[in-house]
C-alpha cells in the first residue's frame, strides 16, 4: 500500500525526470513532496484503516484538516453545513487555486493492503477507489503551493477544499451552492488510476443534474 501511495505523491507533481533542465520552481515543489512524504503516506494509511462512508468521514477529515493546519493553512471546518467538510486556505488575492481532496469510503469494500481480495472486516467498508490517496496527496500539493507563496515565489491563493461524501452523495453540490468556488480561478483535480497520465472521464453514470 505504501509504495503505491508514494506513486500517486509523486505523480501529482508535473515534472519531467528525464529533463536536462529543471526550474528553481519545480525543484521546490519536488523538495516540498520529499519533506511531506512520510507524513502523507502515513494520513493515507490512516484513512485507509479509519474507512468512513459518506457524511461519517469525522476522523478522516480531522486527520487531514489537522495537518493543514499544522503547516500553517487557515482551516475553516464545517463549511456548507456539512460536518465532515472543511477548507484550508493560504495566500491572498489572485489567482485563486483550489485542490479538491475526497476521502470517504465504499460500504461492504473492507480490504487488506494487499492484491487479492481478502477483507479486514467481512462486510465492513473499504476505499475501493482509492480516496485514502486523494485526500492525502491533494493536500500534499496544496502545502506544496502554499511554500512556494510563503517564500515569495508565487503570488495568490492556495484553497484545499476537503469534500466529503463524492461516492454517494455527492457533497460537491452543496458546497458549490454555499459559493465555496465562487472566487476560484481554477480548481485542480486529480483520481487514483492503473495509469500515469493526464485524461478526461470517458464515460460518467451520471452525466447531469437537473435542479
Amino acid at each position: 500500500m505504501k509504495y503505491f501511495t508514494t506513486l500517486v505523491l509523486l505523480c501529482m507533481v508535473s515534472f519531467n525526470l528525464t529533463a536536462q533542465k529543471m526550474s528553481s520552481n519545480k525543484k521546490a515543489i519536488i523538495a516540498s513532496v520529499e519533506a511531506h512524504k512520510e507524513n502523507l503516506i502515513q494520513i493515507s494509511d490512516s484513512i485507509w484503516a479509519l474507512a468512513e462512508t459518506a457524511f461519517n468521514e469525522s476522523k478522516s477529515a480531522e486527520v487531514l484538516a489537522d495537518y493543514a493546519e499544522k503547516n500553517g493553512l487557515k482551516v475553516t471546518r464545517g463549511v456548507a453545513d456539512i460536518p465532515t467538510a472543511f477548507t484550508a486556505t493560504y495566500g491572498s488575492g489572485k489567482p485563486v487555486i483550489s485542490v479538491l481532496g475526497e476521502f470517504d469510503a465504499l460500504p461492504g469494500l473492507s480490504q487488506k493492503t494487499e492484491p487479492t481480495k481478502n477483507p479486514r472486516i467481512d462486510g465492513a467498508p473499504g476505499h475501493g477507489c482509492g480516496h485514502n490517496m486523494f485526500g492525502a496527496a491533494s493536500l500534499g500539493a496544496a502545502i506544496a503551493i502554499k511554500e512556494q507563496i510563503e517564500a515569495g515565489k508565487l503570488k495568490g491563493t492556495v484553497k484545499f477544499l476537503g469534500t466529503p461524501a463524492e461516492e454517494k452523495y455527492f457533497a460537491k453540490v452543496w458546497m458549490v451552492e454555499a459559493g465555496l468556488w465562487d472566487d476560484v480561478d481554477v480548481n485542480v483535480s486529480w483520481h487514483p488510476g492503473a495509469n500515469i497520465e493526464a485524461d478526461v472521464q470517458s464515460g460518467l453514470i451520471i452525466d447531469r443534474f437537473y435542479c
